[in-house]
C-alpha cells in the first residue's frame, strides 16, 4: 500500500509540473529515448526504481524515488542534482533474526557540467552527500557521509555508454556507522527501432571496511526498455536481471531492477 501511494504521488507531481516542459514537447519518442540516456542532458524527471536481491533468509527490497533537476549556474555551466530517497525492507540475516524496514539514508549527488557537450562526450563533477535519514539502525549509518562524484558519457546514435564514479566517507562513526565506500555505476545502451532499447545499467560497489571476500559487489546483466509518450509527458520503462559475479557472503547470486522514469 505504501509503495502504491509513492507511485500515485509521483505521478500526480509529474502532471502538476507539466508547465516545466520547454523544448521537449516536439520531440519524438526516439529522440527522447536517446536524449535521456545522457545523465547530464538537463532533463527534469522522476525515477521510480525497485530493486530485489536475496539477502540472508529472504529477498531484500529497495524502492526509491529519484528526482533529477537541473539548475543554470552561468552561461556555460549547469548543475544537475540527482537525489535518491530509498524505502527499504531487509529480511532476517539468520534464522533467529528479525526483518527491518523503513526509510534509508538519502543520497544527494550534484554534477557541475558544461552547458554544451564536448562533441559526443559530456562530463560532470561535484559532491556526493549521504544524509542520515534512516528510521532503523540496521538500514544505514547514522553519520553524514560525503565525497566526490564524477561522470563521463558518450552519446552515439545507436550505441551510448558512460560511467559514474563516487567515493564517500562518514564524518566519524564506529562499527556499522563508519563508512568508506566506492561505487562505479556503468551504463550501456543499444537503441532499437520504435524507441525500444537494450541496456545494462548497474552499480559496482566496494565496501573497504568489510572483511576480505565481502568487500565487492559486481552485478553483470541487463534487459530491455522502451520510451513512450502519454499526453504531454514522456515515460521510460525498463527491467533488468543481473548475476552477481562478486558479492558478500550473505548476498544472493542475482538481483532484479525495475524502473519507470517520468520526464517532466
Amino acid at each position: 500500500m505504501k509503495r502504491l501511494l509513492f507511485i500515485i504521488t509521483a505521478l500526480f507531481l509529474s502532471h502538476l509540473l507539466t508547465y516545466a516542459q520547454d523544448d521537449t514537447t516536439q520531440m519524438t519518442a526516439e529522440q527522447m529515448s536517446k536524449k535521456r540516456q545522457d545523465p547530464v542532458s538537463g532533463l527534469r524527471s522522476i525515477f521510480l526504481q525497485d530493486i530485489l536481491v536475496p539477502i540472508g533468509e529472504g529477498n531484500a527490497n529497495s524502492f526509491s524515488i529519484q528526482p533529477v533537476w537541473p539548475f543554470k549556474i552561468s552561461k556555460g555551466i549547469k548543475l544537475i542534482t540527482y537525489t535518491i530517497i530509498p524505502f527499504q525492507w531487509v529480511p532476517p540475516l539468520y534464522h533467529t533474526g528479525n526483518s527491518i524496514s523503513g526509510l534509508g539514508n538519502i543520497l544527494f549527488n550534484g554534477y557541475f557540467a558544461p552547458t554544451h557537450p564536448l562533441g559526443k562526450f559530456t562530463v560532470g563533477i561535484g559532491p556526493a552527500i549521504q544524509i542520515p535519514t534512516r528510521t532503523a539502525a540496521g538500514l544505514a549509518s547514522n553519520r553524514v557521509s560525503l565525497g566526490p562524484t564524477g561522470l563521463l558519457n558518450y552519446a552515439g546514435n545507436v550505441f551510448s555508454s558512460g560511467i559514474v564514479l563516487q567515493h564517500y566517507w562518514s564524518l566519524g562513526g564506529t562499527g556499522a556507522n563508519k563508512v568508506n565506500e566506492f561505487s562505479a555505476q556503468y551504463f550501456v545502451y543499444y537503441n532499437l527501432p520504435k524507441a525500444w532499447f537494450l541496456e545494462s545499467n548497474a552499480t559496482i560497489i566496494a565496501n573497504w571496511l568489510a572483511s576480505s571476500g565481502n568487500q565487492w559487489t559486481v552485478p553483470l546483466g541487463g534487459g530491455p526498455g522502451k520510451t513512450f509518450k502519454l499526453g504531454k509527458l514522456f515515460y521510460v520503462a525498463d527491467a533488468q536481471l543481473f548475476y552477481n559475479a562478486a558479492k558478500p557472503e550473505l548476498v544472493g547470486n542475482w538481483q532484479a531492477v525495475f524502473q519507470i522514469q517520468i520526464i517532466l
